[in-house]
């Protein structure tokens, strides 16, 4: 028995050691917060792999979660795993233990833990977008998708079985005079689109492409948009995203857009396609622009373009190898190459540069860190200092110093 007890203490200790923390800056929490929230101390955001930060994850921590969605505590601390995929009609949010997510496109729900409780048995992205609410009082309020028609569903309860249960739908019941109302509306409709067809030159009509169409715009419907547009870094107009070609795209996309179907491309926040140039994902780090330039993969290299699309710098850096190159973004004016070790996993030479590509002087120092993070060891350095600096020592001579990221020694610091 005490046996028993000395191994299940150790497993959980080992379970524990196991967790991987988030490391995120302050500013970036600030925003996954406020953007998707947490839900009984589970909050679903996706896994940013900041180089920064890189040093304090131990070997293999992060393989497998770059990029993907997970579920983190209140610490950060990832509590379930890319085990599930996002539904396509709701986002998911824990409640009373338990969370609808997509496996095998599929709804279910899973637990704190990530086990699947509850098998639907409805599928999770189709042309029927069937939704599923979070639990109230031990019921799920499911809308199952019916027939060909969209947004036209058979409305019944869950409870936490899985078992259907007959449960009161409270219906809102138009009057006469509401109903006589849209009825007038839509005779109105109808008669300006008659109207409007009568008018129309016929010659001038093209019958291939379908009405309604706009061309360069990804179409997606509001549900999706609305999910889209919360992943919008503030402040930047574009966005990386998939151009998918899913049934409702093929019906509503203009028929020259679907030389995209598949492709990455940018978007910005009105979904019109503004860089679509043959472009790929770099495999160490996730496109972002910033300051008007981006790193993306060209030919198998590491570059950054502007917001046309045109290379403005070449890195020189193989975006797939073994080395695992990455590249930041650009802040003041600043950014931060790293080049792998292909030996050594996890050793990078860091190499700063400037909106020309031009090195700049900032990493020439040894133990560089956000002068944020460190500015507790320093007698003569308050958090007001820190912003948009580091600190480091000299190389020659160990002196530590409040270092600007154009690479400007700004003052000579005293350790505690």
């Amino acid at each position: 028995m005490k046996k028993a007890l000395i191994i299940i203490l150790f497993s959980y200790a080992n379970l524990a050691n196991s967790q991987v923390k988030l490391h995120l800056d302050s500013a970036l929490k600030t925003h996954y917060i406020k953007t998707y929230g947490f839900h009984e101390n589970r909050m679903i955001i996706p896994f940013f792999c900041d180089p920064i930060h890189e040093k304090k994850y131990k070997k293999n921590d992060t393989l497998g979660l770059c990029g993907r969605f997970v579920f983190v505590d209140t610490s950060f601390f990832v509590k379930i795993k890319p085990s599930f995929n996002l539904p396509c009609w709701f986002e998911p949010k824990f409640s009373e233990g338990l969370c609808a997510v997509n496996i095998g496109n599929e709804i279910v729900f899973i637990d704190t833990i990530g086990q699947i409780a509850i098998k639907t048995g409805l599928s999770a992205c189709t042309f029927h977008q069937n939704k599923v609410q979070p639990f109230k009082n031990g019921l799920s309020k499911v809308y199952e998708g019916k027939h060909q028609t969209k947004k036209y569903y058979q409305i019944y309860y869950l409870n936490k079985k899985g078992e259907r249960v007959n449960q009161a739908i409270n219906v809102k019941v138009k009057t006469k005079e509401e109903l006589a109302t849209i009825a007038l509306n839509l005779i109105k409709q109808k008669k300006n689109k008659i109207e409007a067809t009568v008018t129309t030159p016929v010659d001038k009509i093209d019958f291939l492409t379908p009405r309604k169409t706009i061309p360069n715009r990804y179409p997606v419907e509001i549900i999706e948009r609305t999910k889209i547009k919360k992943t919008f870094v503030s402040s930047r107009n574009l966005h990386l995203i998939q151009f998918k070609c899913g049934e409702y795209q093929l019906e509503n996309m203009a028929l020259s857009d679907t030389i995209y179907c598949g492709k990455y491309i940018f978007i910005d926040t009105f979904f019109n396609v503004k860089i679509a140039k043959g472009f790929q994902i770099p495999c160490s780090f996730e496109p972002e622009f910033s300051e008007g330039l981006c790193a993306v993969s060209i030919d198998s290299n590491i570059v950054y373009i502007d917001t046309s699309g045109n290379i403005i710098i070449d890195t020189k850096l193989k975006a797939c190898s073994a080395e695992n190159n990455k590249a930041s973004t650009f802040k003041n004016g600043i950014a931060t190459l790293f080049k792998g070790d292909a030996i050594n996993k996890g050793l990078y030479t860091t190499t700063a540069i400037n909106t020309k590509g031009e090195r700049v002087k900032l990493l020439e120092f040894d133990d560089l860190a956000l002068a944020e993070e460190k500015f507790h060891l320093f007698k003569n350095l308050n958090q007001e200092e820190c912003m948009n600096c580091f600190v480091g020592k000299g190389k020659s001579n160990g002196i530590w110093f409040l270092i600007e990221k154009s690479g400007k020694i700004r003052k000579k610091l005293d350790l505690k």
